[in-house]
């Protein structure tokens, strides 16, 4: 299989059962930080690793990122564990680290790539905020010998080193699919999306429209756009429960579902059925209301593999196209495990797979 070529969610499903089953899934790097919990899916293992012998260079290095934004506590987190990978966890190897936020404006991302090539860095680091758009700076770092490592989101191109990424389609294919079958099949359902016109938003859409076919009594009575903000989700939540008599289900994420919960409790109608993930203001508040819900854990941290596979590279050796970093299911059954009281609510649970517990503590501790 050539190494251009992206699979379709379907294709990387079978893929990954078929490297899991052989066992030839493994950890990315040795490293002194705890290593997460569950194994990413390392794709090259089967499509062919990249050749980065061009970008060998003698350490300490200069890199740089190109950064969606700290729009949330999500991205926060994803910015701290880019942090502990080029400050701690590699401090010797790297000298500078200059970072851009785009506030998730493209435009604006645009620009911040093309600042960042101004200076003398060995590697770049990008987490897109549109796969269209990013494709013309992105393909000009690689021309000019800069390796380009993404993180989250991809672009559409074939030219960078290597990407990192959770399946943002399987994930809201999975939040439809429990919904279905909590539900028989039949039910009114909100989706809750992030930003308007991000490739993740788009991806999140395509997996419930995945899960739409598999369970086609579920009735999407519409799609709200909430930036990951619980004010806003409670707005547009506000606007769905005056027009819709019957809401059975919502899926967002936790710091979305948080607004969801307060519209309906403002209403004074039940809270329906929850999808959301391991934010810990999340986690707090479904114990607190004893709240049924699913949700998935894992990704803000992935940024860790970001900074592994750039190691790899700037030293010459192969790695994978791309890095699949594992999402892991849980309910309010594990609330117990996962939540912190002693931190605040920014914290996320996954975060504790890969930041040692003094960044935990020093970063988000209660004061």
């Amino acid at each position: 299989m050539s190494e251009g070529r992206e699979f379709s969610r379907r294709e990387f499903l079978e893929l990954a059962g078929a490297v899991a089953g052989g066992a030839a899934a493994a950890v990315l790097l040795p490293g002194c930080a705890p290593q997460p919990t569950a194994t990413p899916v390392v794709e090259g293992l089967v499509a062919g690793f990249v050749d980065t012998s061009a970008f060998k260079k003698e350490p300490p290095w200069t890199v740089a990122r190109a950064g969606s934004g700290d729009v949330n506590a999500w991205m926060v987190l994803f910015s701290h564990t880019f942090e502990y990978g080029v400050q701690e966890k590699y401090k010797d190897l790297f000298k500078d680290y200059y970072v851009t936020g785009a506030a998730f404006d493209a435009s604006k991302q645009i620009n911040d790539v093309e600042d960042l090539l101004t200076k003398e860095i060995d590697l770049l680091f990008v987490d897109p905020i549109s796969a269209a758009v990013l494709v013309a700076p992105i393909e000009k770092a690689m021309d000019m010998g800069i390796p380009v490592i993404l993180a989250s989101t991809r672009v559409y191109t074939d030219k960078y080193v290597s990407w990192v990424t959770t399946d943002n389609v399987d994930m809201y294919f999975k939040f439809g699919d429990w919904v279905g079958q909590q539900l028989n099949g039949e039910g009114n359902v909100l989706i809750m999306l992030g930003a308007p016109g991000s490739t993740y938003a788009a991806e999140n859409l395509a997996g419930w429209h995945e899960a739409q076919v598999k369970w086609p009594g579920l009735n999407e009575i519409g799609v709200a756009y909430a930036w990951w903000s619980a004010t806003e989700a409670k707005k547009q939540a506000e606007a769905y429960i005056a027009s819709v008599p019957q809401i059975d289900a919502v899926i967002s994420g936790g710091l979305m579902g948080l607004g969801v919960v307060d519209a309906f409790l403002d209403a004074g109608k039940p809270i329906p059925l929850i999808c959301a993930d391991d934010w810990n203001g999340w986690l707090r508040r479904a114990k607190e209301l004893d709240i049924k819900f699913f949700g998935l854990s894992g990704g803000c941290e992935m940024s860790i593999a970001a900074v592994d596979l750039a190691v790899k590279a700037l030293k010459g050796e192969p790695v994978p196209k791309r890095v699949v970093w594992p999402l892991k299911a849980f309910t309010e059954a594990d609330l117990d495990r996962l939540y912190r009281p002693d931190l605040s609510d920014d914290f996320w649970a996954a975060g504790a797979d890969v930041l040692p517990e003094d960044w935990i503590e020093r970063l988000y501790k209660k004061t």
